[in-house]
């Protein structure tokens, strides 16, 4: 659970605000779905719990426009996990370091840096871990594609690097070590099998699967997850396939789950694929995708957030975006209320929701019964 140091300075919003974080827990913890969807707690020694999360423009400082509020919301998701990546990670570290913050002393993370040009977006991506489950290795890259050659070094097929630079890093969790990539693919012109998109995950997959095959890699159990922004979860979808197609396997629990977009249009943006040796880190059958608009910021919230949404504003200013819209046209109480629903909650926690694995990582009964059994 997040440290809450400064509940308390909430004032008269102390008790929702409490109520709403109480619900997060019981909801993680007992999803509608059952079991399998449900959280577990997190243990000491026999599994480790993973996700990832595109946190919308997640910057700090003047581009930080989140409210505290909002922050131990975030928290309390993330602190229900051992390690978290997190996409688009603004180039300012306020935001990730305020998260950090009120999640306690254990934790740390490690962060790319920014990617520049139009398509980059001054993005960072980013691992958020606990240090009571998992030790960072020391190793931690930026990817590059590198040339397709021939046996003679010949250059068949020039370098072509992915808009926004994917890391990664190297992990330890109980018995095993393990690298983890994460990305948020380029969206392109819109279509579900933009050829961009489709481009960019055939690249960064098959670089990733050769990497996992060479005998000189820190580890040969890969972990690839993030925004790839894939419209359908299904083989028909080019997009999908370019991960399952270079031997990332999607675990069970994540086939058939909700999608992870915050929108009227199902979309499955968020993946996690595994290049796993056998015997290791195995999926437990939990997973799942957590949709914190079912406890927070609902339609029926919308009268305690009014004033936060005015931004320090008089309603008759042009410059307040509750009551008007970007073009200075005022907005009625409908458009207030869409407005609300559409952008302002969605900036105040994301447009997706996170996804998340249970693996397992003791497998020490497994150990000592071969051992048992040898001659």
């Amino acid at each position: 659970m997040p440290l809450f140091y400064d509940l308390d300075g909430f004032g008269k919003d102390t008790a929702r605000i409490a109520e709403k974080l109480a619900k997060i827990r019981f909801r993680m913890q007992n999803h509608p779905a059952g079991e399998s969807q449900s959280v577990p707690n997190k243990n000491a020694t026999d599994t480790v719990l993973l996700a990832t999360w595109n946190l919308q423009a997640f910057d700090g400082g003047e581009a930080d426009n989140r409210t505290d509020e909002s922050y131990w919301y975030i928290a309390e998701i993330v602190s229900h996990f051992d390690l978290i990546a997190i996409q688009e990670v603004g180039a300012n570290l306020g935001g990730l370091d305020k998260l950090k913050q009120r999640l306690g002393g254990t934790w740390d993370y490690v962060v790319s840096d920014v990617t520049q040009g139009r398509a980059g977006n001054n993005e960072r991506l980013a691992f958020l871990f606990d240090r009571r489950k998992i030790r960072f290795s020391g190793l931690a890259g930026e990817i590059v594609i590198p040339p397709v050659e021939d046996s003679r070094g010949n250059i068949l097929r020039p370098s072509s690097q992915l808009a926004r630079t994917p890391t990664i890093v190297g992990f330890e969790a109980g018995w095993f070590r393990f690298m983890m990539s994460t990305v948020h693919i380029i969206w392109g012109a819109g279509d579900e099998e933009d050829p961009l998109r489709v481009t960019e995950i055939q690249e960064l997959a098959r670089f990733l699967r050769i990497r996992s095959e060479d005998k000189n890699a820190w580890s040969q159990n890969l972990i690839l997850l993030g925004d790839f922004n894939i419209f359908t979860a299904d083989s028909e979808n080019a997009a999908y396939s370019a991960i399952t197609n270079n031997g990332f396997v999607i675990p069970a629990a994540l086939q058939k789950v909700p999608p992870t977009n915050v929108g009227k249009k199902a979309r499955y943006y968020d993946q996690i694929g595994l290049r796993i040796r056998e015997n290791n880190l195995a999926p437990t059958g939990r997973g799942g995708v957590f949709d914190y608009f079912e406890v927070v910021y609902q339609n029926d919230d919308y009268e305690a957030y009014v004033s936060a949404m005015m931004d320090g504003k008089s309603e008759d200013n042009p410059k307040n975006p509750l009551t008007f819209n970007t073009k200075g046209k005022p907005r009625g109480e409908n458009q207030r209320r869409v407005y609300y629903l559409n952008h302002w909650r969605r900036r105040q926690m994301s447009d997706h929701l996170p996804m998340w694995l249970e693996l397992k990582i003791d497998y020490g009964e497994n150990y000592l019964q071969k051992r048992l059994a040898a001659p």
